[in-house]
């Protein structure tokens, strides 16, 4: 047990007992987790990686920390600049995760990359100035935290704000899943307070009793809890394609005709020619197809839409649009995607669809049959004119 004298005249008691255990626990825990999801790994999207990426993250800070700590009050040169570079980045860590846990929490619910592109230049701010505040830190000033000739590291008085930073984020999170909740889409699964409320309890903890350590555990023990709970939603997500599956459409569709939603279009798209494509270039390129499909219809869909891979070579798109026009805008947009697609991609094979579009009024059964009439009059003319 050490004791140390904190800048206002209090005595801090920094327990490096407590800090190894707890420290050592969460690091083992966080490494467990992301060897056991490499070793497993079936999916490239986008929430796979940011997942992946906050494991590896919390991993270097847990063993950072500890270093951290041990340091501390150790004199000479060398153990100075070491006590500056580990607590810059324990300051930076807690705001990176909570900016990647946004964006993984907007990625899995609604997954598309218009969203979080547009809410990545949002949520940067925060973090952008966090940055700015630690580098001017580096400089000496003692903003954030302060390392004396003794080499005793004392928060600064303007550390409570990387605090604010990382609880915004936290609700921000809170908010997206709400928001979510009231457009009927489907988060009843998602575990959203399994991550937040160990993470504000560990959080708070350190930051109102310097000495301990407990936000790195907290956060270790939040990841496994939302790792299992996320296991339940998987089943509402097509491995191949990476978008929603029927499963969720079938959701989607109860949730529409319970809440009477207006002006939703429904898009019914099959891939001309899919059976050709396997035939001449084999399965593994038809996969290819389905794969690259999917990726288009998310970078063509806007805040309001959802994209579902329906089976086979059948996906479905429905968005909240004001007109007939923004529909057909839709449509020409999403052929302009798969001729871009044609034009860059080194694929052997290239893309085409036919599409129904229906507006839905009365009940789900005619908007469906509305859609599979329209999608197959499409597919009819597709195999006239070739």
């Amino acid at each position: 047990m050490k004791v140390f004298n904190h800048k206002e005249t209090e005595f801090i008691m920094i327990n490096i007992p407590e800090i190894l255990v707890a420290n050592g626990t969460g690091a083992f825990l966080v490494l467990f987790l992301l060897l056991y999801r490499i070793r497993i790994a079936q999916t490239n999207q986008f929430d796979e990686k940011a997942y992946n990426f906050m494991l590896i993250v919390t991993f270097i800070a847990t063993i950072n920390e500890t270093l951290s700590f041990i340091i501390d009050a150790r004199p000479g040169f060398i153990f100075h600049i070491l006590q500056y570079i580990s607590n810059t980045i324990s300051s930076a860590s807690s705001g990176i995760i909570g900016y990647c846990w946004c964006l993984f929490v907007e990625y899995h619910i609604h997954r598309n990359f218009k969203r979080i592109k547009k809410k990545s230049r949002i949520l940067a701010v925060p973090l952008i100035i966090a940055t700015i505040l630690i580098f001017i830190n580096l400089l000496g000033t003692g903003i954030i935290f302060d390392i004396s000739k003794e080499n005793v590291y004392t928060r600064g008085p303007m550390n409570f704000i990387l605090y604010i930073f990382v609880f915004v984020y936290y609700i921000e999170s809170i908010y997206t899943v709400q928001k979510a909740k009231n457009d009927s889409i489907l988060v009843e699964f998602f575990p959203i307070y399994f991550f937040i409320i160990p993470c504000m309890i560990g959080t708070m903890i350190q930051g109102f009793f310097f000495g301990i350590s407990t936000i790195w555990l907290c956060v270790a023990i939040a990841f496994i809890l939302v790792y299992i709970e996320i296991q339940i939603s998987i089943s509402f997500i097509d491995d191949l394609s990476g978008l929603y599956n029927r499963k969720y459409m079938n959701h989607y569709l109860n949730k529409l005709q319970n809440n009477k939603a207006k002006h939703v279009y429904g898009f019914l798209m099959d891939i001309n020619d899919f059976k050709t494509i396997n035939d001449i270039y084999g399965h593994l390129k038809g996969d290819q197809a389905i794969i690259q499909f999917g990726k288009i219809l998310q970078h063509s869909i806007d805040k309001d839409s959802v994209a579902i891979r329906m089976g086979g070579d059948e996906f479905v798109i429905f968005a909240i649009l004001k007109s007939n026009e923004e529909a057909l805008a839709l449509k020409k947009h999403i052929e302009q995607n798969v001729r871009q697609f044609n034009t860059n991609s080194t694929e052997p094979f290239h893309l085409s669809f036919s599409i129904g579009i229906a507006k839905y009024s009365v009940n789900i059964e005619t908007f469906l049959s509305s859609m599979d009439d329209s999608m197959y009059e499409a597919k009819n003319m597709h195999h006239l004119m070739h």
